[in-house]
C-alpha cells in the first residue's frame, strides 16, 4: 500500500486526536477526588521522564508502519472509538491535574514542560489518552514486526511511566488507559481474523 493511500486512512485519527485540545474550551475543570492525589503524592517526580513522555507524540506517526490496508482501518477504526469514549469520560468528569502539576520542579527540561503544559489545560484526561494511544499502537507493532517487538513493549512502558512520573497525570488515569489500550489491542486482533 502506497504511503499516500495510508495517510489518508489515517486522517480521521490524527482528526479525532486533535479534538483532545478543545475539550477543555467547552469544560471547566472539578476537584480531584483526595485518594488520587494522596497516592499521586507519594509518587517521586522525576523531571527526565519527559522525554519519554513526548514519545506519544511520534507514536502518531508509527501507524504508518502498517501496510496491510484492512489492519490499518481496523487500527484507525477502533482507535477513534476508544478516543471517543475517552473524551465521553473527560467531559463528564474533567479532573483537575493542578494537585500534580504543582509538584513539578524547576529542572533542566522546564522547556519541555512548558511546551506541554498549557494554563487553560488545569485537567487531565481519566483514562490517559497518552497511555491509551501509545500502548494500543504499540502492542500492534509488536505483533506486526516481531523483530522490534521489545523495542514497542519498552516504548509503552517507558510512555506509561512517564506520565505519571512527570506529574503530568494521576498514576489512575495511567492505569485505566494501559487497560483500554490491551482491550482495544484484543479487539484489533479479532477484527483483523474476521478480516482475513
Amino acid at each position: 500500500m502506497k504511503i499516500n493511500d495510508r495517510l489518508i486512512a489515517l486522517l480521521p485519527f490524527w482528526i479525532v486526536s486533535s479534538c483532545y485540545f478543545l475539550i477543555p474550551l467547552i469544560r471547566s475543570p472539578i476537584p480531584a477526588p483526595q485518594l488520587f492525589i494522596d497516592i499521586d503524592s507519594s509518587i517521586p517526580f522525576t523531571w527526565w521522564m519527559i522525554i519519554p513522555y513526548y514519545l506519544y507524540f511520534i507514536s502518531l506517526l508509527l501507524p504508518l508502519l502498517i501496510s496491510d490496508l484492512s489492519k490499518l482501518k481496523a487500527f484507525v477504526n477502533i482507535a477513534v472509538v476508544l478516543l471517543l469514549g475517552s473524551y465521553s469520560i473527560f467531559i463528564i468528569w474533567p479532573i483537575s491535574c493542578e494537585p500534580v502539576l504543582t509538584s513539578i520542579k524547576p529542572n533542566p527540561l522546564s522547556i519541555l514542560y512548558r511546551t506541554v503544559t498549557f494554563s487553560w489545560l488545569q485537567q487531565n484526561a481519566f483514562p490517559s489518552v497518552h497511555v491509551i494511544i501509545s500502548g494500543f499502537i504499540g502492542f500492534i507493532l509488536a505483533g506486526e514486526i516481531p523483530g522490534l517487538k521489545y523495542l514497542f513493549f519498552i516504548g509503552v512502558g517507558l510512555v506509561f511511566f512517564a506520565t505519571f512520573l512527570t506529574k503530568q497525570h494521576f498514576i489512575a488515569d495511567s492505569l485505566a488507559g494501559l487497560l483500554l489500550a490491551m482491550i482495544g489491542y484484543r479487539f484489533w486482533l479479532k477484527r483483523v481474523r474476521i478480516d482475513s
